[in-house]
């Protein structure tokens, strides 16, 4: 099996190999900067592109590695590059976005999101900023002329929970976990 497939769902095209070795430069850096928010991001696509072709996760972790050194307990060079690849394989954040359309029509719930990124949790404190708003009138308007009664509901958690010191050393998947919750009406 390849470790670099990444789908979610076996039936559709889109996988991380096709990713790595099709997407043009251009399109790799951008990929690197939307999804996985990495500062290097030109250096490691002109990289991908000149070793291509690449055909296992563990090959394009070891790549990244030799051109980027580790920090001492900071996270493998290579994390933000396959969740970046991972989220435009299986187009995360647009999957997220329906749920979060989906949710707004379900009254009386209380809703609890974990994320394990920032692009995620960034949607979603925004969403709930949204449905906790009551006048949605442009910010530019003079005055409200929306009825000021549209608020969904109140956001329960004012900063997101996280785990605890002794959650993450004993669970290290844990230290990215952002939980925020929302009290529909």
């Amino acid at each position: 099996s390849n470790n670099l497939d990444m789908r979610m769902n076996q039936d559709q095209e889109l996988n991380g190999e096709k990713v790595v070795n099709s997407y043009s430069q251009y399109q790799l850096e951008q990929l690197f900067i939307k999804f996985g928010e990495m500062k290097n991001a030109k250096k490691i696509a002109k990289l991908i592109v000149n070793s291509r072709p690449i055909s296992s996760g563990k090959e394009l972790a070891e790549l990244i590695l030799k051109s980027e050194k580790r920090k001492k307990g900071g996270i493998h060079p290579a994390t933000q590059l396959f969740q970046a690849i991972r989220i435009e394989v299986n187009e995360e954040l647009n999957e997220l976005n329906i749920l979060l359309d989906k949710l707004e029509k379900v009254p009386n719930a209380k809703i609890g999101i974990i994320s394990f990124h920032s692009l995620e949790d960034r949607i979603v404190k925004n969403r709930f900023r949204e449905w906790a708003k009551s006048c949605k009138c442009s910010p530019e308007a003079f005055q409200c002329t929306c009825g000021n009664n549209h608020q969904l509901g109140k956001i329960i958690t004012k900063k997101p929970i996280v785990a605890s010191q002794h959650e993450k050393l004993n669970n290290s998947r844990s230290r990215s976990a952002k939980l925020r919750v929302f009290q529909k009406n």
